[in-house]
């Protein structure tokens, strides 16, 4: 079943959205030879974009090249397409007329990838992070949007591309992963209407959801218990920090990140995963407070309440300075606590505890 409908809520009312929808089409459609790419170590919503990203490009009548700097976590081998995507040493040769980057906030974001197409001449940028550095000849950003997916999706309403069932399924996986599974804060009326159109368009929320949030490996499992192991509170129970070894980077668990996040009190957390001499450092929060500053202060990014930054140096050094970070940010908002925040449970805290 195919289903064409109206533009989304969101964004029917915004001029340059179309325009922008338009551009795109006119700048990489009609039979062009585009690479595809989103950020190093891909999360859902940026596999999903660029699965999407493809599947419009080629409807469009062009020839996508999905690309990514990273392995892709196994959870998503099952999405329609995902065994196309290539790595870098795969490329043969490097002959494409545009590239298009999705859910990528920066070119130094893209990894080894951005080394390849930072001369490239037509280059369109698609994200829904708050900190884009516009770098894009074409920039869609929205930061409004609750995952890239949306962008994407809006983009096929506006320019009357089919929605078949396997688009929606990425799409859906897409919006899923970056709501937290309708869970996080950036989970709109607007998430919620989409959801509900990719459903009608064929998506299994059901599958979907056993597919990414109950399809844990041995090895997941038992880095999920290492995590709980290191598990560490600070500044009075408000900040959680994990550190686990992680060599390899396709056995990622969804669930690492949220976990310490479940303990009544805990409002910000810092998860400190191993690879080689490289740290990468996830940071995630809950009510006002805001992660993405930190990551940007070490040369990472993301949103106010989910970000990350990647370091090449110690892990003590680099744990001392974040906890700190994580401290100051939580007493910060200590006394600023807006009233439909109090629902969080908060234990008893003192500045400087």
């Amino acid at each position: 079943m195919i289903f064409c409908m109206a533009m989304s809520p969101a964004r029917s009312s915004e001029k340059s959205f179309r325009q922008q929808a338009v551009e795109f089409a006119a700048l990489l459609g009609g039979e062009k030879s585009v690479l595809v790419g989103s950020h190093k170590s891909p999360d859902g919503d940026a596999l999903c974009s660029l699965l999407a990203a493809a599947r419009i490009l080629t409807i469009l009548s062009s020839r996508p090249v999905c690309v990514v700097d990273g392995q892709i976590p196994e959870r998503f081998n099952f999405l329609p397409g995902a065994d196309q995507i290539r790595s870098l040493a795969q490329l043969t040769s490097w002959n494409f007329d545009a590239v298009l980057t999705v859910d990528c906030g920066s070119l130094s974001r893209l990894g080894a990838l951005a080394d390849r197409i930072g001369s490239e001449p037509l280059l369109v940028n698609i994200d829904h992070h708050p900190d884009n550095s516009l770098f894009g000849r074409l920039n869609i950003i929205f930061p409004e949007a609750s995952s890239t997916a949306e962008l994407l999706y809006d983009i096929i309403l506006a320019l009357n591309v089919p929605l078949d069932v396997d688009l929606a399924t990425i799409l859906y996986t897409g919006l899923m992963t970056d709501t937290g599974g309708f869970r996080y804060s950036n989970t709109s009326s607007t998430a919620f209407a989409m959801a509900a159109r990719l459903v009608q368009a064929g998506a299994d929320p059901a599958i979907l959801a056993q597919a990414i949030y109950s399809n844990n490996s041995l090895h997941g499992i038992k880095l999920l218990g290492e995590a709980a192991h290191s598990l560490d509170l600070s500044a009075g129970g408000r900040v959680a920090s994990m550190t686990v070894q992680q060599p390899e980077a396709s056995e990622e668990l969804e669930e690492i990140t949220d976990f310490a996040l479940t303990i009544k009190g805990v409002r910000a957390l810092a998860l400190f995963r191993l690879a080689g001499n490289t740290v990468r450092c996830s940071l995630r929060a809950r009510g006002s407070h805001d992660v993405a500053r930190i990551a940007r202060k070490y040369g990472g990014g993301g949103h106010q309440k989910a970000a990350g930054f990647t370091w090449d140096g110690s892990l003590e050094e680099i744990r001392i300075r974040v906890l700190a970070d994580l401290r100051e940010e939580v007493e910060e908002q200590l006394e600023n606590i807006p009233a439909a925040e109090k629902i969080l449970p908060t234990p008893p805290f003192k500045r400087g505890e």
